[in-house]
């Protein structure tokens, strides 16, 4: 039978829920709840950090939604359908109260959040406190890729409160979920990541359906519970078009989905690299999960739970946080069911018995050490946030630019780049004319089109029409890798002069160009990173 009972899982015993008495168990899970923190605090680095924040301050400044393309040459005023504009206000307003630190913490507790919403999940059955903080310490390094200031983490913690809610509701423990139509109508106007909420509610729904078509356990419950969920489900789904793009919210996830050229070029897209060091966690994870199966007999809801998780993992890294979300519980319960089935908890408990003072002080100890450790190092983390750009983002290279206004009127761009290049660059008021240095692309890849995806790659590549590219589109200067294939094709272009590389970046002008606006190398933030002169 799959559909288990939930006291016979916990001992005859309902679960702990209260915070209680110290104890070494709970004090490992407080170090681990902190220790997360250093995982998760994150200094600004997403490159499509820079262009949400330029169109936040748009939204602001205009007083309206930015529904066009405002920041490119190539497909500008192109409708657009933004879909995190809640979260672009937010964060805007954040970054002018208190800069890329106020961002940071922020989103750094709206992640934290989310993972104490997992560990509240874990705790609906009895599970070792140790057992459950290797399982936490498992889910933030299972994201390690993915974590940071950036939009998904409101998904990331939205889904976990999704799956709790859920949980509660599938074990007769509370009636929260029908409060989730209300927290899906503020999560559409945040982010359209609202749709693995929905794929959470449609996996519960579907296993309460099968339950009863299989006539396993009490048919009348999970008949009812299936209703309701459905029921919900609906209501979320009606909840999702509240919001100011209402259904062409749905159509942008499903062009994302569908976008071949997207998910080729995106590295996030990809599936993962699990010879890569930063992935092997998330390897770990998943190979955990396939053995909580084998561990203990699943019910329905964790095994399609746990493969939904696994074929949204292997599909993309970027999943690896909704994987993380959903499976962790399961890997901790199916790990304490067999510290409890082994007799080790037993003897466990007996030695503790004996030593409980001594035990309990080391733990608590270790755990301020831990914590200690973890913001120290959280500390450390944001304290690089101006190093970290510069080695990032062209800074240097954007300097020299400004240093030269009138050289350039339509740029060719990396494309992880365009986003800083827009915040750099960014669009003045409405009574102002528009920026001469809009960029050729930038990370919103639906507004961009899969047309100039596969423009920019061929260009970036070097492939055999590259040339032509920048022609039709009248490209007069380049702000590229100096070791890309496209820096390396323009050094020896005579059409084209290279004007400054400081080695992470490159600006190439188009001599047609020069002839018009002369560079200024003299300029101090120029001066220092002349190109190497040319051989004779």
């Amino acid at each position: 039978m799959l559909e288990g009972d939930v006291r016979a899982r916990t001992g005859g015993v309902p679960p702990p829920t209260g915070l209680g008495r110290v104890t070494p168990g709970r004090l490992a899970v407080a170090a681990a709840l902190v220790a997360v923190l250093a995982v998760i605090c994150r200094r600004v680095g997403d490159p499509d950090f820079y262009w949400h924040l330029a169109t936040g301050a748009w939204i602001l400044d205009h007083g309206r939604l930015l529904s066009h393309d405002a920041f490119t040459y190539t497909v500008a005023g192109r409708p657009w359908v933004d879909q995190e504009y809640g979260n672009e206000i937010l964060l805007t307003l954040l970054y002018r109260a208190g800069g890329f630190l106020a961002v940071s913490l922020a989103y750094t507790a709206l992640t934290w959040v989310g993972f104490w919403l997992i560990w509240r999940r874990i705790a609906l059955e009895r599970v070792a406190g140790p057992i459950a903080a290797l399982c936490l310490l498992l889910a933030a390094g299972a994201g390690i890729a993915v974590w940071g200031p950036r939009s998904q983490m409101i998904t990331f913690t939205l889904t976990c409160l999704t799956l709790l809610w859920v949980e509660r509701f599938l074990r007769g423990q509370g009636r929260r979920l029908y409060l989730l139509p209300a927290v899906f109508a503020v999560w559409t106007n945040l982010h359209g990541g609202f749709i693995y909420g929905l794929l959470v509610l449609g996996v519960a729904a579907l296993s309460e359906s099968l339950l009863v078509a299989l006539a396993t356990g009490d048919r009348a419950a999970h008949r009812a519970r299936a209703l309701r969920l459905w029921i919900v489900l609906l209501g979320c789904g009606v909840a999702a078009l509240l919001n100011a793009h209402t259904y062409q919210t749905y159509l942008v996830a499903l062009r994302i989905e569908l976008s071949s050229v997207q998910q080729s070029f995106i590295a996030e897209w990809r599936s993962p690299n699990f010879h890569s060091p930063e992935e092997l966690l998330l390897e770990l994870l998943l190979v955990c999960t396939i053995a909580a199966m084998a561990m203990r007999r699943p019910r329905l809801w964790d095994l399609l739970l746990s493969m939904t998780a696994i074929w949204l993992a292997l599909a993309a890294v970027r999943n690896a946080y909704i994987a993380a979300a959903l499976v962790t519980p399961v890997v901790a319960w199916a790990g304490g069911a067999v510290w409890e089935a082994s007799g080790l908890r037993a003897h466990a408990m007996t030695w503790l018995r004996r030593r409980a003072a001594d035990v309990t002080a080391v733990a608590l100890v270790g755990a301020l050490a831990l914590a200690a450790a973890g913001v120290g190092f959280a500390a450390t983390t944001l304290g690089g946030q101006a190093a970290s750009t510069v080695a990032n983002f062209p800074v240097r290279a954007v300097d020299c630019l400004e240093a030269n206004p009138a050289v350039g009127t339509r740029m060719l761009n990396a494309y992880d780049w365009g986003g800083y290049l827009i915040y750099r660059f960014a669009t003045p008021p409405a009574d102002v004319p528009p920026p001469r240095r809009r960029v050729f692309i930038y990370g919103e890849a639906t507004l961009m089109g899969n047309a100039l995806m596969r423009e920019i790659s061929d260009v970036e590549n070097g492939e055999p029409d590259w040339r032509s590219i920048l022609r039709r589109n009248r490209v007069d200067y380049v702000i590229e890798r100096p070791q890309s294939v496209l820096a390396a094709a323009l050094s020896v272009d005579p059409a084209w002069r290279e004007v400054y590389d400081d080695g992470f970046a490159a600006i190439f002008v188009s001599r047609a160009e020069l002839a018009r606006h002369p560079w200024n190398a003299s300029a101090a933030v120029c001066r220092a990173h002349l190109p190497a002169p040319a051989s004779s």
